[in-house]
C-alpha cells in the first residue's frame, strides 16, 4: 500500500474539517432584527455624546475642545485598533465574540456613566471604542452566513441600517435624555440598549454560525494584500471622504449661504439621515442583483448630488433635494462597499470586514 493510501486509511473522522452547514432557505428575519439592533446600540453610543460636549466640559471641568477628544480619540481608536482587535480574535465563534463584545460595550458605559474624571472618561470611551469595528464586522459576517445565497447584500444592508438608524436617532434621542437628566442618563441609555441587544443576540442567532470558509478564515492578514481588497478600501475611503467633507460643514452651509434658521438646518440633517437610511435598503437589495452596477450608479449619483450642491448652494428650493440625494447615495454605497471586500477577501474574513470599517472612519477623519 502507498503511504498516500496507508495515510487516507488512517485517517479519522474526527481529523476532517466539519461539513459546513447548508445553506439557508430563507431570509432569517428575526435573527437580522436581533443584529440590527445590536448595530444600533453600538453606533448609538458612539453618536450619543455629539450634543453634549457642552455639558460634559462643565461638569468635569475641562474646556470645550478637550471633550471633543471624547468624539475624535473615538474614531481614531475605531480605525487603528479594530482590525488589531479582530486579529486576536479571529479563532473565537461569531456568537460568541458578538456577544462578549456586547458584553464589554456595556460595561464601558456603566463605567462612562459613574466617570467622576475626565481620564476615566476618556478611559471609558476608549474601551467603548475598541469593540466597534469588530463588532461591526462579526454582525456582517453573521448576517451573511444565516443568508441564502444571493442575498448579501440584503443581509449587509439590516447590520449596516442599524449603524444608519443610529445616526438619524442615537444621536439626537442621546442628547434629548442628556439635556433632561444630565449626560450620565445617556451611557446608562446606552447601556440599557447593549443589554436588550445582548439578550436579543443570544436568544435569535443560532450559535451554530461559522466564519465561512476555511481559506478566509486561515488566511489572517494577508487577505489585506490582495489587489482587490485594497482596491475596495481604497473606494471606501475616497468615497466616504468625498461626502463627510461636506457633510463635516453643512450646518454652516446651509445657514450662511443658502440661508435657512437652525430649525430648518436641523430639518434638513435629519432629512440628510432618512435619505441614508432609505438608500441603504435599496443598495443592498440592488446590490444582490448586480454589486459592480449598484456601485457605479451610487458613486455616479453621489457624485451627481455634490456638484449640484455647489451650483446651487445659495437656492433654497433645491438644496434640500441635493441633500436628501447625498444621504440617499452614500447610504446605498454601504452594502456593496461590504459585500465587496467580503467577496474579494474569500468570503470569511471579518479582518477584511474590519479594516473596511476602519477605511470608512479615515474617510471621515479625512473628509472633516
Amino acid at each position: 500500500m502507498s503511504s498516500a493510501s496507508a495515510s487516507s486509511s488512517t485517517t479519522t473522522p474526527h481529523d476532517r474539517d466539519p461539513a459546513p452547514p447548508p445553506p439557508p432557505a430563507t431570509v432569517p428575519v428575526a435573527a437580522l432584527a436581533a443584529l440590527a439592533f445590536a448595530a444600533f446600540a453600538l453606533c448609538s453610543a458612539e453618536f450619543a455624546l455629539v450634543g453634549l460636549l457642552l455639558d460634559v466640559s462643565r461638569d468635569l471641568r475641562v474646556p470645550v475642545a478637550t471633550a471633543g477628544q471624547l468624539l475624535s480619540a473615538y474614531a481614531l481608536v475605531v480605525a487603528v485598533g479594530g482590525p488589531v482587535v479582530t486579529a486576536l480574535t479571529a479563532r473565537v465563534a461569531p456568537r460568541t465574540l458578538a456577544a462578549a463584545l456586547l458584553a464589554v460595550l456595556a460595561a464601558a458605559n456603566v463605567l462612562g456613566a459613574l466617570a467622576p474624571s475626565f481620564p476615566l472618561l476618556m478611559a471609558a470611551r476608549t474601551l467603548g471604542a475598541l469593540t466597534h469595528s469588530t463588532f461591526a464586522a462579526v454582525c456582517v459576517l453573521i448576517a451573511v452566513r444565516m443568508s441564502p445565497p444571493g442575498r448579501q447584500g440584503t443581509a449587509i444592508a439590516w447590520v449596516s441600517g442599524g449603524l444608519g438608524l443610529a445616526t438619524v436617532l442615537g444621536g439626537p434621542v442621546g442628547t434629548a435624555v442628556g439635556q433632561q437628566w444630565g449626560w450620565r442618563a445617556t451611557f446608562w441609555c446606552v447601556t440599557a440598549a447593549a443589554a436588550v441587544a445582548f439578550a436579543a443576540l443570544v436568544t435569535l442567532v443560532p450559535r451554530s454560525v461559522t466564519r465561512g470558509p476555511a481559506g478566509a478564515r486561515t488566511a489572517g492578514a494577508r487577505v489585506l494584500a490582495r489587489p482587490q481588497v485594497i482596491c475596495a478600501l481604497g473606494v471606501t475611503a475616497v468615497s466616504q471622504a468625498g461626502w463627510f467633507l461636506l457633510y463635516s460643514y453643512v450646518a454652516p452651509l446651509l445657514r450662511d449661504t443658502t440661508g435657512y434658521g437652525a430649525t430648518a438646518t436641523t430639518v434638513l440633517l435629519f432629512l440628510f439621515g432618512l435619505g441614508g437610511f432609505a438608500g441603504n435598503a435599496v443598495g443592498g437589495r440592488y446590490a444582490d442583483r448586480s454589486l459592480r452596477g449598484t456601485l457605479v450608479v451610487s458613486l455616479t449619483v453621489l457624485a451627481g448630488a455634490l456638484a449640484l450642491v455647489s451650483a446651487v448652494a445659495e437656492a433654497k428650493a433645491a438644496v434640500p433635494v441635493a441633500i436628501l440625494l447625498i444621504g440617499a447615495a452614500s447610504g446605498a454605497l454601504v452594502p456593496p462597499l461590504q459585500s465587496w471586500v467580503l467577496g474579494a477577501a474569500g468570503g470569511g474574513s471579518a479582518l477584511a470586514v474590519a479594516a473596511n470599517t476602519s477605511a470608512f472612519n479615515l474617510g471621515n477623519a479625512a473628509g472633516s
